[in-house]
């Protein structure tokens, strides 16, 4: 009788591990592990040799007890612009759970420039299920790509307007911001200042927007000034000192972030004003840092962790067959009030 080969015996095929791969071959465990578990940098050659060893060998990934649980193929690729800010923190926090909830994995990067950094050739060599990002408008090419290795792309709060046909999930800026322009109102401010970040990204505008709809509905004639400035504290303060200087009005203040509505608490005193006696602020994003300001700061929250998780369960059920909507989704802001801004009297 004839020996069976290792590759066609059923016991033996549920034997193989990655050290069997590794010795046929010719590779470390460590780069074969890489391979099998779509993460780790290796050349397209390594990889194309070790999965047709792993085959030829029948490796199945379940019998391998070393290796993630998950089978292959529900990883969901997770690029944002920056992963050190607070904003990806909370990216991050909101896809891992979700996905996790799901039984998918995050393989998480960063946008680069140089070539050999390339994002969607990462996610393309990974094999993964789908692609989220996050701040980011894709290329033409990019896009391309993507959809040429079936991996459907979800835009999470991108700094422009999106292709046609591509999604994008983040949060109600407009509605936000007409939300903070109401609340001023209402806080009996008499003289209005809005704070918009240069460059001017469609977030930044669509707040803005909705702040100067709000308070011209309410008072309509009411004076209206906008500046213009850098995403930052120490730019804000120093663009609205000469605003707030010699101000005798109820001002009411709205800037798009709250970095630049923590600037203008310093305006604010540099001129001798009080928050939120003279000048009741408004931020937008909700910082961390935003409610141990003194007052703590008034703003609109922006629920990315549920947007994050929103991405991801539309990516996992394209996985299933189900076609990702080609449009906007927004997630509903929130007003936090707190002690920046003046009560109705």
């Amino acid at each position: 009788m004839t020996e069976q080969q290792p590759e066609a015996h059923p016991e033996n095929r549920r034997r193989t591990r990655i050290v069997d791969i590794a010795a046929a071959a010719g590779f470390s465990p460590s780069a074969v592990s890489r391979v099998l578990i779509g993460k780790g940098e290796v050349s397209e050659a390594t990889r194309r040799r070790i999965l047709a060893v792993a085959s030829e060998l029948g490796y199945e990934r379940d019998s391998d007890r070393r290796g993630r649980p998950r089978p292959a193929g529900q990883v969901i690729n997770l690029t944002l612009a920056y992963i050190d800010t607070a904003w990806a923190a909370e990216a991050i926090a909101g896809a891992w759970t979700a996905a996790d909830a799901l039984g998918f994995d995050i393989l998480l990067t960063s946008e680069h420039d140089s070539p050999d950094r390339d994002w969607v050739q990462r996610a393309q060599f990974r094999g993964v299920v789908g692609a989220i990002v996050g701040l980011i408008r894709p290329t033409s090419e990019e896009r391309d790509r993507l959809a040429r290795a079936g991996i459907p792309i979800v835009m999470l709060d991108p700094r422009a307007d999106g292709p046609e046909g591509i999604a994008s999930i983040g949060t109600s800026d407009r509605q936000g911001g007409f939300d903070a322009g109401t609340h001023l109102v209402a806080a009996g401010a008499t003289r209005f200042v809005g704070v918009v970040g240069t460059p001017q990204y469609r977030f930044g505008r669509a707040r803005m927007e909705g702040f100067a709809d709000a308070v011209s509905r309410a008072l309509p004639g009411a004076p209206i000034e906008i500046v213009s400035t850098d995403w930052s504290v120490s730019a804000a303060a120093d663009a609205l000192v000469p605003v707030l200087r010699g101000s005798t009005e109820r001002v009411g203040l709205f800037a798009v972030n709250d970095a630049m509505a923590t600037g203008a608490y310093a305006a604010a005193a540099h001129v001798g004003l009080s928050v939120p006696d003279d000048v009741s602020v408004v931020g937008f994003d909700d910082e961390p840092t935003s409610r141990f300001l003194t007052p703590p700061l008034t703003t609109v929250e922006l629920p990315l962790r549920e947007a994050a998780a929103a991405a991801v369960r539309l990516i996992v059920a394209a996985s299933k067959g189900t076609p990702i909507p080609g449009k906007r989704i927004e997630i509903p802001s929130r007003l936090i009030v707190r002690g920046s801004t003046r009560h109705p009297e």
